[in-house]
């Protein structure tokens, strides 16, 4: 097809670009490959601009047979114009889609290299070449294809892409040294601009952790050093060692090589704690050594973590932030009552209260969570809301109702502009912890967001089978709540279901698809009619892709 659309016309093209020059490099990398630039539209002539606007419509839209029908009608009518080899890639990229990969390669992307060897296009096609090898399965012609990418066009994105391909492939293929050498050259050897950056971050973490696993712990700093400033380089340290030190002494064959790593990456974290006097150095320090206790956790030795969090203490001295870490650590090792005695210590007691009854929540011990909470309450009279609703809420955790309800009604007197919240949490407790529907429905009443509210009473009567008071509240969310109404009227449809009416559910779920025919509701109705009720229907025209 290509050669039969490019004649002796198409060679002067190549003769005009190596004179004129095509886009610089950094133009290059400010489009996607797939796009033309604004400077080669406005070289298009009109009649040209129309007829390829024609083609990129059908590619937007992803019917990529009609599309690359007019990428050909281009081709035919304007073969010498400076979009041609664009025309032809997005042709190539066409069929690629249409799963004709082999012709895209052979006759598109191979013959806009041969035609337009100094275009844009000519880049990118090498680059699609063996992204469509590597779609295939083809791994050593993709290898091979985008080996000769990064050799010919290194300082070029389409190098970055082929770069990520193939650490792909040698991820396929098991080839570990391939994989290190993409990610190496993504992280050394590319310009990060605002299209490679991401890729290039990505391939230095990748590299890092390798680093890490094998030993290589400077290597694996230098790589991370170029993605991030000296002063963060220690947490993504921690970071990026933490999965190799845990794989690694998780077996006795590498467990000491895995403590090995953990000594060398807390030594080399510590030698960068500032030496300065300044809060913000002694912040800086403090957070670096607590780092180290994080590495010392990763590889399983609790002795050396306690052993840091001491050090810590005594080169900080008794710190919030340390206590917290500490406790939060003990929690982890099940020392549950060893980590309320460091809460117990911090210079911020209203936090540490905090702390501490948040520890007995988790334990499920309540009635203590609520003593630790009620401590507060006396410690702190600006803040009695906020105490108070955390007892409520560790009241309805316990399924302990009449006190959470009580806690949230003193809530409404005490705090009258958050009166509908209050009311809300008190439905909900009723509803959702105690079902209490009866209860739970007069306070949904009371409240004013609607359609939450009356949403969640529809779910009260269907729990009560009152099946005929949910529809009649669906219906009320219908007519007053546009957005919900595809929702309401698929509940509708769910409702009926539960009250054993199949013909009703039935037409609710096709009223779904009649009605809102590109809400994903419709969807959800369709597959139902489809799946469960074997109905075929239309969703009331075509779906937005």
């Amino acid at each position: 097809m290509a050669r039969s659309t490019t004649s002796m016309k198409s060679l002067l093209i190549v003769a005009f670009l190596m004179v004129t020059g095509v886009l610089s490099i950094r133009q290059a990398e400010a489009q996607k490959l797939d796009d033309l630039s604004l400077e080669r539209w406005a070289k298009l002539r009109e009649v040209e601009r129309y007829q390829l606007n024609i083609a990129e419509k059908y590619y937007r839209e992803k019917n990529y047979k009609v599309a690359g029908n007019e990428y050909e009608k281009f081709l035919s009518l304007y073969e010498d114009s400076e979009g041609a080899p664009y025309s032809l890639m997005k042709w190539s990229l066409c069929l690629v889609e249409q799963k004709k990969p082999n012709t895209a390669i052979s006759e598109g992307f191979q013959s806009v290299i041969d035609y337009w060897p100094e275009s844009p296009e000519a880049v990118a096609s090498a680059f699609y070449i063996g992204r469509a090898y590597k779609d295939m399965g083809e791994v050593r012609k993709a290898k091979k294809a985008h080996k000769d990418v990064v050799s010919k066009h290194g300082k070029h994105l389409v190098a970055v892409y082929s770069l990520v391909d193939l650490a792909d492939l040698a991820s396929i293929d098991m080839d570990v040294d391939g994989q290190v050498e993409a990610w190496r050259q993504l992280t050394f050897d590319i310009s990060r601009t605002k299209e490679s950056k991401t890729h290039c971050e990505q391939a230095s973490q990748k590299l890092a952790a390798w680093c890490f696993r094998v030993g290589k712990l400077d290597d694996g700093v230098k790589s991370l050093a170029t993605s991030y400033p000296p002063e963060q380089v220690p947490d993504r340290v921690r970071d990026y060692a933490r999965a190799p030190i845990d794989e690694l002494t998780r077996t006795d064959e590498t467990r000491e090589q895995g403590y090995m790593l953990t000594d060398k990456a807390v030594a080399w974290i510590r030698q960068q704690v500032p030496t300065g006097g300044s809060e913000a150095e002694k912040e800086l320090g403090k957070n670096y050594w607590l780092l180290t206790s994080d590495l010392h956790a990763y590889s399983k030795r609790p002795e050396k973590v306690r052993e840091t969090f001491e050090q810590t203490l005594k080169k900080f001295g008794v710190d919030d932030a340390i206590l917290q870490r500490l406790g939060d650590w003990l929690k982890l090792q099940g020392e549950f009552d060893n980590a309320r005695i460091e809460y117990a210590k911090f210079k911020n007691q209203l936090e540490g209260n905090n702390q501490i009854a948040y520890s007995f929540r988790q334990q499920k011990k309540y009635d203590l969570a609520v003593a630790a909470y009620t401590r507060n309450l006396s410690l702190d009279q600006d803040n009695q809301t906020k105490w108070n609703q955390q007892i409520a809420e560790t009241w309805r955790d316990a399924r302990k109702i009449p006190e959470a309800v009580a806690v949230y009604e003193a809530l409404i007197a005490a705090d009258p502009d958050r009166a509908d919240s209050w009311m809300w949490n008190i439905a909900y407790t009723y509803h959702h912890y105690g079902g209490k529907y009866k209860e739970a429905i007069g306070w949904y009443r009371q409240c004013t967001n609607f359609p939450s509210n009356v949403q969640q009473m529809a779910d009260c009567h269907r729990h009560q089978k009152e099946y005929s008071e949910a529809i009649g509240l669906y219906g009320q969310i219908i007519g007053g709540s546009p957005p919900t109404a595809p929702w309401a009227l698929l509940q509708i449809g769910y409702t009926h279901e539960q009250a054993g009416s199949k013909e009703k559910a039935i037409q609710a779920f096709q009223q779904v698809c009649k009605r809102y025919p590109k809400d994903g509701h419709a969807s959800v109705a369709h597959a139902l009619l489809q799946d469960k009720y074997g109905i075929s229907v239309t969703l009331g025209g075509a779906k937005d892709e």
